[in-house]
């Protein structure tokens, strides 16, 4: 680790809160111990927070209230949830918009000058190096991409909002040998394009998904509206680093086939290129805490492995951040342990479970079985399939793995008949 204060002496800032990452998670902790009146710096990587727009953002229409987010950082709003497979397709739809889709360069924008407001302190371009643990609070270390200096202030708490990346609190990233064991990786990248007004209308208003190995072996693929004739178009993949079912050597050959055979245009004007990997630690065995550091966020793997769903649950993960950090600044509190056991209630058995269908799905090899499962889906209801891929509840997710089960039983049972037919009359 290098020595964060060896050149400089005690001409260093004093922070109550030092944020590493400005994303939905970081943000979120900003915004609300400004607000509640402590010394906060939010430092993020970028220089410009469209510089990563990676997130597709589709979210059910409750987090804008839930998290006071307004209307501006809405891409589009939906009334209609389509999944297809390789072979069928089924549409579920509300008289009232019933998802969105969240434009998340507005969002981060939005709660790191909301933060600001506040009396925060944002500084883009500021890349992370290392800290240090001193009596009573921790020296950190950063370099600024503006004049390759590097800079370091005091802080009674440091947050570690850098994602996937782990690089505050944990110090590494997960290797390929660590994913066979306790870790699920999602891979996806995506294209934020234009195209022409009787393209757009035919995926405005509805959060288009595509499961099977047509669209995506061992993931999914996705088409979500944006602003006006923009759509976000996508693939993803879990188990990277594992090939349960075989597919091409390139995600990017499932994308142009997805943009070739659902957009049907030549005239798509491609805005941006994104994508992420997301590694996510099984059975909530991430670190939380450390003396005076927490993490937030993916970096606590606040993402949901069935949904790859992550900025609903990083928002939560830095409120809750930051209401542990305020009682431990105000010595309520001794230290942050308690910031685990609630992180572990907030995630619980919904995730762990989200865990187990997401190995079973994710590596299903047979195509057939995946349209079974479009088939289950088909028995639930709108608010039964929100239920299921919004909210990861327990009675959903047993309904439709019942009627899949179901299903599955009357075709091998269809198929040992005509079998048994076919042996009668040779």
């Amino acid at each position: 680790m290098i020595p964060a204060y060896s050149f400089f002496g005690d001409d260093m800032d004093d922070y109550d809160v030092v944020i590493v990452g400005a994303g939905p998670a970081g943000g979120a902790a900003a915004r609300s111990l400004s607000k509640s009146g402590f010394k906060t710096l939010l430092l993020e990587k970028e220089k410009s927070f469209a510089a990563n727009d990676f997130s597709s953002g589709g979210a059910p229409i409750e987090i804008l209230s839930d998290f006071q987010l307004p209307e501006t950082v809405v891409g589009a709003y939906c009334r209609e949830i389509r999944i297809s497979a390789t072979q069928a397709t089924h549409v579920w739809r509300d008289d009232a918009p019933t998802a969105l889709v969240l434009d998340f360069k507005k969002v981060r924008a939005f709660l790191a000058e909301t933060a600001e407001k506040n009396g925060a302190k944002l500084s883009l371009g500021c890349t992370y190096r290392a800290h240090a643990h001193e009596t009573g609070h921790s020296v950190v270390t950063f370099k600024k991409a503006e004049n390759g200096l590097t800079e370091s202030v005091r802080a009674k708490v440091l947050i570690d909002a850098t994602g996937s990346d782990r690089r505050v609190l944990t110090g590494r990233t997960k290797t390929q040998a660590d994913w066979k064991n306790d870790v699920i990786v999602g891979r996806g990248i995506e294209y934020l394009v234009e195209v022409p007004e009787q393209v757009y209308q035919a995926y405005a208003d509805c959060l288009s998904f595509y499961i099977g190995a047509k669209w995506m072996p061992q993931g999914y693929a996705w088409i979500f509206p944006m602003q006006a004739n923009c759509l976000k178009v996508g693939v993803g993949r879990n188990f990277p680093g594992m090939q349960f079912v075989p597919h091409r050597a390139a995600m990017r050959d499932y994308l142009d086939q997805l943009m070739a055979e659902c957009l049907k245009t030549d005239q798509v004007n491609i805005l941006d290129r994104h994508g992420k990997t997301i590694v996510y630690t099984c059975h909530h065995r991430d670190r939380y805490a450390d003396q005076n550091v927490i993490a937030v966020g993916d970096a606590v793997s606040t993402v949901n492995p069935l949904t790859f769903e992550g900025i609903r649950h990083a928002l939560k993960s830095g409120e809750i951040a930051a209401r542990q950090v305020q009682d431990f600044l105000e010595k309520k509190t001794a230290n942050l342990k308690t910031y685990e056991s609630e992180m572990r209630a907030y995630c619980g058995m919904k995730w762990v479970v989200s865990e187990l269908l997401t190995k079973k799905i994710y590596r299903e090899p047979e195509d057939e079985k995946m349209t079974l499962m479009l088939q289950a889906l088909k028995a639930l209801s709108l608010a039964a399939l929100k239920d299921l891929v919004f909210d990861y509840r327990l009675k959903a997710v047993m309904c439709f793995y019942a009627v899949y089960q179901f299903l599955l039983f009357k075709r091998i049972f269809s198929f040992q008949a005509k079998s048994t037919r076919t042996g009668r009359s040779g």
